[in-house]
């Protein structure tokens, strides 16, 4: 009688499984978040350009305030999540082309740059002139922001999704 014995998976494979699982669930949340931020991105944008000229509308002060208190956790968390687990894994599987990493990496560095200005800045209290360079720095970041999310849903995600797939 001839049976046939099935083979334990190594360690190295079982670890590879668990890494894409969990890229391929993170991939899929990254795409999810990116969906509920259109109308914050509009809404910073407006206000932004609007103390940018007018520091002291105080109706746009408490929309770039709600905006920014929407949008700087998910936007910490997005990079955290690419800069920490899908970018180091995608580079590692080969499947993105350096020129692309790099110019990922760059654009997260100024996404970074962008809410660093925009960090400590206080909407309702802080003088017209600090709340006119924070309101332009607001509507460079959601304009970039909105650049950047429409780059990774044409390029990054279909790209990640191949490699998780193939």
């Amino acid at each position: 009688m001839n049976m046939t014995t099935a083979k334990k998976p190594s360690a190295s494979r079982a670890k590879k499984f668990s890494d894409t699982s969990k890229i391929r669930n993170l991939t899929e949340k990254l795409s999810r978040e990116e969906y509920g931020l259109g109308m914050p991105l509009l809404d910073a944008a407006v206000a932004g350009v609007i103390l940018g000229f007018k520091p002291s509308d105080r109706e746009m002060r408490a929309q770039a305030k709600r905006c920014w208190e929407i949008l700087k956790p998910q936007l910490n968390q997005h990079l955290l999540s690419e800069d920490e687990t899908v970018l180091p894994w995608a580079e590692v599987a080969g499947g993105l082309a350096p020129e692309v990493m790099d110019r990922i990496k760059r654009s997260h560095l100024e996404m970074r740059s962008l809410a660093s200005k925009l960090n400590g800045v206080s909407f309702e209290k802080d003088p017209d002139k600090v709340v006119a360079v924070a309101g332009k720095a607001l509507c460079v970041l959601a304009v970039k922001l909105d650049d950047l999310i429409d780059s990774e849903e044409m390029r990054l995600l279909p790209a990640l999704r191949k490699m998780l797939f193939a």
